[in-house]
């Protein structure tokens, strides 16, 4: 069964979104819809999708769209997932007859009993505007929304390129440069910290590495104040030493705890605290987060080089041969 295409109308349904309150598709005529089914509740790539557009929401709804989750789990699954996830669009229960609505959009897993991971955008009238089967076990990310509701991207190309504004160490005529998109919380963008270092080390002049923020901070609740102090210290000529601090107390990003921060590095603390209330600081933190939306960075840590997203294993020894490769096929 394929999934329904562009130019579909879009199968009506009335799905609970609580064990006495159902959402319909029609409740939405007027508005864009991005209707997304996915397989559970609860796995880690479901977790990551989900977190994504919670924290998208409000790209989205500049085109005057909502969201709806739908997958086959329980209401009360749904219930208690959307409750710790914190979501902030509704997430329906697509359970008996079980996948029936995923049927009618051709997005259900006969053999699992799962929805499919499919993406709908629905315009106004009901009509199917893009529709896209993600592998199951592969995070779609937002550009391809964002782009079927009219945001202008090339993916997998760095949308945003690489400029004096950055925060960079290393040459700028290097012939390597390294964009990373990370969340100071983030668990794997822990451990690429150490292995971006032997990187630079290994690699020396040769390579030009950048940091731009991705703060998933339903998931990573300290990740977005974070930013923030990095950015306020940034304001301060201190960027790299907060970075870098930041990864290496990773455990402790409590509001005090980044006060301490501040402290240990001798930033002024009413100027830091001024930065850091500042909207030029939250402005950048947010660019910062479009610019990889855009790109299609869909988790963390992603890293692009040389302006296109580096999908390789990022491990140190992998990632340094492949980046070797790349210079070989410079000279």
């Amino acid at each position: 069964m394929a999934i329904l295409k562009e130019g579909s109308r879009a199968p009506e349904f009335s799905l609970p979104s609580t064990p006495d309150q159902k959402v319909s598709l029609s409740e939405f005529r007027g508005k864009n819809v991005v209707l997304v089914f996915y397989p559970a509740d609860w796995s880690p790539v479901c977790g990551d999708q989900l977190a994504l557009y919670n924290e998208v929401l409000p790209m989205i709804k500049k085109h005057n769209a909502e969201v709806i989750g739908v997958s086959v789990d329980g209401i009360w699954c749904h219930l208690e997932f959307g409750k710790e996830r914190k979501y902030r669009f509704p997430i329906l229960s697509d359970f008996e007859p079980k996948g029936a609505v995923a049927k009618l959009y051709g997005a259900y897993r006969d053999h699992e009993g799962t929805s499919e991971r499919a993406l709908f955008v629905i315009d106004g009238e009901g009509i199917i505007q893009w529709s896209y089967l993600s592998p199951v076990g592969v995070n779609p990310g937002a550009d391809g929304i964002l782009k079927a509701l009219g945001e202008s991207m090339t993916s997998p190309k760095l949308k945003i390129p690489v400029s004096i504004e950055d925060h960079s160490q290393g040459p700028d005529n290097a012939p390597l440069v390294l964009v990373e998109y990370g969340d100071y919380q983030c668990p794997d963008c822990g451990l690429a910290f150490p292995m971006v270092k032997r990187l630079q080390k290994a690699l020396g002049d040769k390579l030009k590495f950048v940091f731009r923020n991705f703060p998933l901070s339903e998931v990573h609740p300290n990740a977005l104040n974070a930013a923030k102090v990095a950015e306020a210290a940034a304001i301060q000529g201190k960027f790299w030493e907060m970075h870098d601090l930041l990864f290496e107390k990773q455990a402790n990003l409590d509001r005090k705890s980044l006060g301490d921060y501040a402290g240990q590095l001798g930033l002024n603390v009413e100027a830091r605290n001024e930065a850091g209330g500042k909207a030029s600081v939250e402005k950048r933190v947010e660019t910062d987060f479009e610019g990889g939306v855009r790109s299609g960075v869909n988790g963390t840590p992603t890293f692009f080089v040389n302006g296109i997203r580096y999908n390789g294993d990022w491990e140190f020894g992998p990632f340094l041969s492949a980046l070797k490769e790349m210079l070989a096929e410079k000279d």
